[in-house]
């Protein structure tokens, strides 16, 4: 315990004194509130945008907030009120730092303990974004190294300061919590990461700005936050390696970010599915697997899921990684050591035949959130048809077909097809009437109408619980759901209308009948969904869907401007009949009416659509004012919807039918890997439970790393 002397703290009181409260020994007077002004515009950028941490460019901030400091020239016995040469201030230090001169940093340890100050307080870092001097030296090498960086460290130490340079992160919200650990891995130096791990450098900070989150828009580069991740997202392995096995502090490979991902996670992030990115990062993760192995046979970091409870492989295909997703499900390691990380074990080979065994693990639909689930469900996941159709995952739906989904769908396909027939049947031999009546006449006839009517209840009240489930399970936004669940839509609209129209009839409404007929016209039309459990029809219910959502939905929006802007010109220009406050009598008014040619919006709409298929003329009528002008006007409409928008249409739908040619077989089988889910999810067949796909069986270096696994 530190004694007080003559009423003054000693040496190690002092020192904890200090750490809490900074002091001050300037003597200038602080900047006027106008330099303040042009500081802070000078700092300020484009919304969203951060500002640099390191740019020749502009200085660093002085505008540092309100905080109470101990003023060491209050009393004058304690420090002279002259201003000292030796004094060390933020810009005479970071300009040191910077030229990587020790000398300039001569009397930096004897003017910091005769103040009681140390080399992270507030006054010696950026007032934006708490950039120290260490980093300023980090950021600034030359040849790969700055002569000033062991000196400060040495110099912080013999201060010993309570708040270790070396730990110091950001404080800004682009940049908070990286470290000068961070930046020596940033720079590729595995010299300046050991100089700072034996200086104490946490291993495990994580540096969780916005800079370092993943996001669509903006400047930002998300590497999973630890310098074990960055190491390996930046393909450092040597980094890695020690890192991992340093005698100071090692590395977790289990240690998670903010977002629960751990350093397989991250390396699944950055993948983009370019060869020489795909390369690097197949290596560095099967490395990261194998140091796990030397750290604890026992861990599987594969097992470990994100806060979005997704592991790396399922993280892969979250986020349509192809390359990477690829690699992971086909990996197979050959050496004995590691042979139980692979995911791929070749059983036999003759020749050219091959025989694998596939671990299943996450992949099958048996397991909660698995891969086939995610592709199938996941609508906003890019590249799902493509990777529906590796292996094991193309055998492995392939197999679920051919043993109980084809028969379950065509068994499906057959009901809705009489569904329909009945439906057919009754609509076409209902009797219009203006009010439905009852009670219905018990003949042989009326009672096979009235079963028909049960049966079409009973089929529209399936079929719309059914969809409200799908579409409940699936979760989508509406964009995703006009693209990706159009013909779910459409059944369900069919069963909404149906019902409605049963509600209507027993109400003795008049109405039904339109409503029946929408929904009999949809029940019809959906058949298209049944044309996904054949090659030929379901590769062409493709190209159809994709033709009429690409091509076929912007023609007509441009279309239609067309024809309500002609549309309205022409009504304008011809007009309708004279008004009443002429002096003219009714019949006459009807008689000039019936000579127009256009009467109204909707009728001048119809002509000039005939107009653009071909059925109608261009006649005008020989009293209109602006006959002329009425000509260049249909000529005019004629060039760019007939003649123009109609061949772009024809073109871009040649272009997408030649494009989507290509892989319209593998989205032929994501929407019958969609149609297979569906059948093991349907409540009417899971009185069976689930089917598990595979066998169980010890692949690993004891029996009780057993898996399921598909050959």
């Amino acid at each position: 315990m530190d004694n007080f002397t003559n009423g003054q703290p000693g040496p190690g009181q002092r020192n904890r004194l200090m750490g809490l409260l900074e002091t001050d020994d300037s003597i200038q007077e602080d900047k006027p509130s106008s330099s303040k002004k042009e500081e802070r515009s000078g700092l300020r950028g484009k919304k969203g945008e951060p500002r640099p941490l390191e740019t020749p460019y502009q200085k660093e901030s002085s505008d540092y907030p309100p905080k109470v400091r101990i003023n060491l020239n209050y009393r004058p016995g304690l420090v002279s009120n002259q201003k000292d040469p030796n004094r060390f201030d933020r810009d005479r230090l970071f300009s040191a730092v910077s030229r990587g001169s020790p000398e300039a940093l001569d009397g930096l340890l004897e003017y910091l303990r005769r103040t009681s100050k140390f080399l992270t307080n507030s006054e010696y870092t950026d007032a934006k974004t708490g950039k120290t001097c260490l980093m300023k030296a980090l950021l600034n090498l030359k040849n790969g190294r700055n002569d000033t960086i062991p000196l400060l460290l040495e110099i912080d130490q013999k201060t010993q300061n309570p708040r270790p340079l070396v730990n110091v992160a950001c404080s800004d919200c682009y940049y908070r919590g990286k470290t000068a650990l961070h930046i020596a891995i940033e720079k590729r130096s595995l010299d300046l990461v050991k100089l700072l791990v034996e200086n104490g450098a946490d291993v495990h900070a994580r540096a969780h700005g916005e800079f370092f989150r993943k996001k669509k828009e903006g400047v930002c580069f998300y590497f999973g936050e630890l310098p074990l991740s960055l190491a390996a997202c930046t393909n450092q392995l040597e980094v890695v390696e020690y890192l991992l096995n340093n005698p100071h502090q090692k590395a977790r490979l289990q240690e998670q970010d903010t977002q629960g991902n751990t350093v397989l996670h991250a390396l699944v992030m950055i993948a983009d599915d370019t060869e020489e990115n795909t390369k690097f990062v197949s290596t560095v993760y099967v490395e990261i697997l194998k140091a796990g192995v030397k750290v604890d046979p026992t861990t599987k970091l594969e097992e470990i899921v994100n806060y979005d409870g997704l592991n790396p492989l399922q993280l892969a295909a979250k986020t349509g990684k192809v390359e990477i997703f690829k690699h992971i499900i086909q990996r197979e390691i050959k050496d004995p050591v590691y042979r139980h990380l692979s995911r791929k074990f070749t059983e036999w080979t003759y020749g050219p035949i091959h025989v694998s065994l596939y671990d299943l693990s996450s992949l099958d639909s048996f397991e909660e959130n698995s891969v086939l689930e995610i592709l199938a469900y996941s609508s906003d996941t890019p590249n799902r048809y493509k990777m529906v159709v590796l292996e094991p995952l193309n055998k492995l739906l392939q197999q679920k077909w051919e043993t109980f989904a084809s028969k379950r769908f065509y068994f499906s396909f057959i009901s809705y097809l009489s569904f329909m027939i009945i439906f057919t049947a009754i609509a076409y031999y209902q009797p219009l009437r203006v009010k439905p009546s009852f009670p219905v006449e018990f003949t042989a006839g009326g009672f096979l109408w009235v079963s028909g009517l049960i049966i079409i209840l009973l089929g529209g009240i399936y079929l719309i619980f059914a969809q409200s489930l799908y579409l409940r399970r699936r979760r989508q936004s509406l964009k995703t759901m006009c693209s990706d669940s159009c013909i779910e839509i459409l059944i369900f609209i069919q069963a909404f209308s149906l019902l409605l129209s049963a509600v209507l009839y027993g109400a003795s409404s008049e109405n039904y009948v339109a409503v029946m007929v929408f929904s009999l016209l949809l029940g019809w039309v959906n058949m298209l969904y049944y044309t996904r459990g054949f090659q030929r029809t379901g590769i062409y219910s493709v190209m159809i869907q994709k033709t009429i959502l690409r091509d076929l939905l912007r023609f007509l929006l441009v279309y239609m401007i067309f024809l309500f802007g002609f549309a309205a010109a022409l009504v304008t220009l011809m007009g309708d009949a004279p008004s009443l406050s002429q002096n003219k009598s009714i019949a006459q008014m009807e008689n000039a009416g019936s000579h127009a040619m256009y009467g109204g919006l909707l009728s001048v709409s119809l002509e000039l659509f005939k107009i653009t298929i071909g059925m109608g003329d261009l006649d005008f009528q020989e009293h209109a004012r602006f006959r002329y002008f009425v000509m260049l006007l249909l000529l005019l409409f004629v060039i760019l919807t007939y003649v123009l928008l109609l061949n772009m249409l024809i073109a871009l739908m040649s272009e997408t039918v030649t494009d989507i040619s290509g892989y319209s077989k593998s989205v032929w089988k994501l929407q019958r890997a969609i149609a297979i889910l569906e059948i093991e999810k349907a409540w009417l067949w899971r009185q069976g439970g689930k089917r598990r796909s595979g066998c169980f069986m010890s692949v690993g270096l004891n029996k009780k790393d057993e898996r399921w696994c598909f050959r």
